[in-house]
This record gives C-alpha cells, sequence and structure tokens, in this order.
C-alpha cells in the first residue's frame, strides 16, 4: 500500500541517525509508534506494514519506494524472536488468520500497548557499505520496533494543565450541546439528584461514572465523537480495577473555587488528580518519551460523512493530540518528556480507498488544513510533522 511506501522510502533517512559504524553493523534501532482514534484503523495498518516487509524479498513490488527493497539490497526481514520486554505482543499472527479466513474478518480493535519488532538485514549503499564491507560481511541490521497504542491515550494530556472544577464545567458545558446531549441524558439526570457539596459516597462515585463511561461509549459507537475525556474510560484495560478510575465530573458552580472535604466533589477530585499522577504521567515518562518516530492515522472521510459537529469535534480530537509533539513550548510535556527522541510525526488520512483515485489528493489537503493551526507550535519545537494519506 502507498503510505507504506511513504514510510518505507524514509528508512533510509533514519539510518544517519545511528551513532557510528560499529553500531550500524552490530544492528542499530529505530523505533515506530502508530496511534489514531478508534476505527482510524491501526491494528489493519501495522498487520498490513508487518506482513509486507516479511515478504519485500520475494515480493518487491509492494513496496517499491523502499529504497534498499527497489535496490536488491534487502537481505531479509524476519520477525524477532522478543526479549525481555514487559509490554506484550502485537497479535500478528492471530490478525492475519482473522483477515485471511472465510469469510474474512476484522482484527480486533487496539485496546492496549503493544509491539512488534522486525529485524531488516541489508546491504547499505554508497560510501557506508563499502566500509561495513572492509571491517565485516557488509551487512547491516536495522531493528525495526513497531508500538500500537490506543490514541485516546493522547487525549488525556491536557487534563495535566486543568483543574478537577475546571474539567468539570468544560466537560459539562460539552455534555449539554450537540449530540452528546441524548447521550448524556441519563447521567446527567443522576447529576441533578447529586450535588457537588453532597456527602462522599464511593457508591455514588461508582454510579456518577458508570453513568458517564457510558455517555462516553454511546456518543463514540452512536454519533462517531472522537474528543472523549478521560481517554482511559473508553480502554481501561488492567487500570479499570483501580478506585482512582471511578471519578466522573459533577456540576460546579462558578461560586465554587475548591472543593469542600468530606464531599462527593472532594472525593472526585482525590481521584481525578490520582488518575493523572498513576496513569497519565507514566505513560509519557515510560512510554511516550521514546517513540523515536510517530504516525497518527485519522478517519478524516469518516468525520466528513458524518456531519459539521462530528468533523468540528474530530478537529478538537486532534488539536488535543498535538499537544503531546509540542513539547518544546509546554512546561508540563517539555518535564515529562526530557531528552525525549520524537523527531518526526506523520499524519495519515485514512480509507483514502473509498473516494475516487482523482479526489485523494483534496482528503490529505483536508487533513493538512485540520493540523495546520495546530500543528505550528509542533514545526517550532523538536518534532517535525507531515501529513499523507492511506492508500494514496
Amino acid at each position: 500500500m502507498a503510505l507504506f511506501n511513504h514510510l518505507g522510502a524514509r528508512i533510509s533517512e533514519w539510518l544517519p541517525d545511528v551513532p557510528d559504524l560499529a553500531d550500524l553493523a552490530k544492528g542499530s534501532s529505530i523505533s515506530l509508534a502508530v496511534t489514531g482514534l478508534s476505527r482510524a484503523g491501526k491494528t489493519v495498518f501495522i498487520t498490513s506494514l508487518v506482513h509486507n516487509l516479511l515478504s519485500a524479498l520475494h515480493q518487491p513490488h509492494r513496496m517499491p519506494l523502499l529504497t534498499v527493497i527497489r535496490d536488491r539490497r534487502l537481505i531479509a526481514a524476519r520477525l524477532s524472536g522478543g526479549g525481555s520486554s514487559s509490554i506484550k505482543r502485537f497479535p500478528y499472527e492471530r490478525n492475519i488468520e482473522h483477515m485471511a479466513a472465510t469469510p474474512a474478518d476484522w482484527p480486533a480493535p487496539t485496546a492496549d500497548i503493544s509491539e512488534i519488532e522486525i529485524d531488516v538485514r541489508f546491504v547499505p549503499a554508497g560510501a557506508v557499505g563499502f566500509v561495513l564491507s572492509r571491517i565485516g560481511n557488509g551487512v547491516a541490521t536495522l531493528k525495526l520496533k513497531i508500538i500500537d497504542y490506543p490514541g485516546e491515550w493522547l487525549l488525556d494530556l491536557p487534563l495535566l494543565t486543568q483543574s478537577y472544577i475546571e474539567w468539570s464545567r468544560s466537560t459539562l458545558m460539552l455534555c449539554r450541546h450537540g449530540p452528546r446531549a441524548a447521550t448524556a441524558r441519563d447521567f446527567l439526570s443522576f447529576l441533578s439528584d447529586h450535588p457537588h457539596d453532597g456527602m462522599a459516597s464511593d457508591d455514588d462515585a461508582m454510579r456518577a461514572h458508570e453513568l458517564y463511561r457510558q455517555h462516553l461509549r454511546d456518543a463514540r459507537q452512536q454519533h462517531g465523537l472522537s474528543f472523549l475525556q478521560p481517554g482511559r474510560f473508553l480502554n481501561p484495560t488492567s487500570t479499570g480495577e483501580h478506585s482512582y478510575m471511578r471519578f466522573a465530573p459533577l456540576d460546579m458552580p462558578d461560586r465554587i473555587v475548591s472543593t469542600t472535604k468530606g464531599t462527593l466533589a472532594w472525593l472526585m477530585e482525590q481521584r481525578f488528580e490520582a488518575y493523572k499522577t498513576e496513569v497519565v504521567m507514566p505513560f509519557y515518562m515510560q512510554h511516550f518519551r521514546n517513540y523515536s518516530r510517530q504516525v497518527v492515522l485519522v478517519d478524516v472521510l469518516g468525520a466528513l460523512l458524518a456531519g459539521r459537529e462530528v468533523f468540528e469535534d474530530t478537529r478538537h480530537a486532534i488539536d488535543a493530540i498535538l499537544e503531546s509533539f509540542r513539547y518544546g513550548h509546554s512546561g508540563i510535556i517539555r518535564r515529562l518528556l526530557r531528552n525525549a527522541r520524537i523527531e518526526k510525526v506523520l499524519f495519515a488520512a485514512t480509507k483514502a480507498d473509498h473516494v475516487p483515485e482523482v479526489q485523494r489528493d483534496h482528503l490529505a489537503a483536508l487533513l493538512r488544513n485540520m493540523v495546520a493551526v495546530s500543528s505550528l507550535g509542533v514545526t517550532n519545537s523538536s518534532a517535525k510533522t507531515d501529513v499523507s494519506r492511506w492508500p494514496l
């Protein structure tokens, strides 16, 4: 697929990042993180990318823009045996079985972080290849680690700059307007009977959380909305067992500047702050900061067909995601990503094959316009952004 070619053509650009020839001979490594909001096609994209890389030696026409394949310098591409990583392995083989079944079935969507590593053995071109042939067998190895994680997790970064009261007000404002008003009806009804200054109750907090989480699910499933916080409420994984996950926004009048200990709002605030400390910050410090290359998939066509409100909501979500790459300016993200290796970010409009070929450039242009204003802060930081579409 064309986006695979677009990415593959850049592997030759990644090689100058290798510290020296000795490292290149022993095996250098690159981390490519792939993310995107629900239904953007992350799982299928990664599965197809891995499959094309593994079969490129015998079917070079699949990735002709990858120079090592085009020039017939690829020796082998194999799945790595794994290692000591605590992150679960991306289920490539299982996904292939689903996609090749009769009838074909879509793989399960991304719910947690996973990774897969491919060892790419090749003959370097030019002077590098000549030197390696003199000091070794002339073959280099690139370890390409592909990481899959839900894009919804990136929507939580703005929470770090908000208090619980601020977040509650902005979130409930969204809940009461547009398509959210219908999906949030039961949750808002519950809030009317449970004021912020009521007595702290774990049962009330749990019920509010369940209703709010159901609202988020319905807003995504029924209306295709994307800007839904906290992101982990949609993909709770193992964190769902912790009490700090059981919170929700409450009606906070404008006169309120702080919560009172022992109230429902105080309990929610404690959990909100714990969520940021225990869930949001560790992801950035332990994982995100190590991803040198990132691909962000966006279903622009789906958002466009769903109407203006959904399209604007998707743009709002993209803006929140881009905050994660503005570490050159944001005090919080700069502290979380100290010594970060993020250098390039590619936004790709997926499902381009659903529109006529002559219109596909317009799809990429639309995505470029959606990220244009927001990416200004990224362009001036350490990360460089680009926009493409899949497939071309």
